[in-house]
């Protein structure tokens, strides 16, 4: 969606208060209250390349609040960014990278593994990509999202982790990082000042751990639609999914990936975003900042 220019995110403080370092994180006391804050819904958009296309990913943008551009390693180039940035911004919706390892032809989802350096320098070629073109149309990237084969790492590896929030941090710390709702990405985006939206599935399988299900596992996928709708329930109304091993494990997530590989994906997202009691955008500015706050930070005013 279009942002105002009164503040740019480059001339922003950092500092709160008394000078003081403001975490951008979660707050520990109060967190990512769905019943505080609001759910963010998020979908992938532009995940095509030259003629060919993801059929049905535009159906679902009346139902979400932010759309995740693929950036051209993965997937995505530069006519299709700049033609899902129109269709995010039609819809209102914040805008978010989608980045992954450069693999076209595995679409990102095969295990590479690149050099500290490598990573970075692919991860601030794609941010820079998207970025352009959004400014060219007055518009801003807001959030970043993970795909494939990097997505799966940020459940365990701290070190990609923590490369992937570095940069990020270094190319705007004023981004949001979604990703697994796991402690390794936490930890990392902590490190890096970064704030993190964890993210929940809907048709994905948890284990015990609170940790998806690999994909070839044979109870990865959660393939009914009832049984799709009742786990997004549980998660809106208690943050809590049934793991594969009977348990109940906590989710403590900001934001719900939906997709247009959903069984009856239009319906399965509308009925799921009726669910929602509150639903609200990821926003850049730090969760628990309010009014009297507001005021009193450098940037305000």
């Amino acid at each position: 969606m279009r942002r105002s220019r009164q503040r740019s995110r480059s001339s922003r403080s950092r500092s709160g208060p008394g000078g003081n370092t403001f975490n951008k994180n979660l707050d520990e006391t109060t967190g990512f209250s769905s019943s505080h804050y609001g759910i963010d819904l998020n979908t992938n958009l532009g995940e095509g390349f030259g003629h060919y296309r993801i059929e049905g990913e535009a159906n679902l943008l009346p139902y979400v609040t932010s759309a995740n551009i693929a950036c051209g390693a993965h997937a995505g180039d530069p006519v299709l960014m700049e033609a899902a940035l129109d269709d995010a911004h039609r819809h209102g919706l914040s805008i978010g990278a989608h980045i992954g390892y450069p693999d076209l032809a595995g679409f990102g989802r095969r295990e590479i593994h690149l050099a500290a350096n490598e990573l970075r320098a692919s991860i601030l070629y794609q941010l820079g990509a998207l970025s352009g073109l959004a400014k060219a149309s007055g518009l801003e990237v807001t959030q970043v999202r993970p795909h494939g084969f990097l997505y799966r790492q940020m459940f365990h590896d701290l070190r990609v982790a923590t490369i992937v929030t570095k940069a990020l941090a270094e190319f705007d710390p004023w981004l949001i990082l979604i990703g697994p709702a796991c402690s390794v990405l936490h930890t990392a985006g902590e490190r890096a000042g970064l704030k993190v939206a964890g993210e929940a599935w809907v048709d994905r399988m948890y284990d015990g751990n609170g940790n998806l299900l690999p994909h070839n596992h044979t109870k990865a996928k959660i393939k009914n639609q009832h049984d799709i709708l009742a786990q997004a329930q549980s998660l809106i109304d208690s943050g809590e999914v049934v793991a594969s091993d009977g348990s109940i494990v906590k989710i403590d997530f900001r934001t719900i990936h939906l997709h247009s590989g959903l069984p009856n994906a239009v319906a399965t997202a509308q009925a799921i975003r009726s669910m929602v009691p509150v639903v609200s955008r990821l926003r850049s500015e730090p969760f628990s900042v309010g009014p009297q706050e507001e005021a009193q930070l450098a940037y305000g005013g």
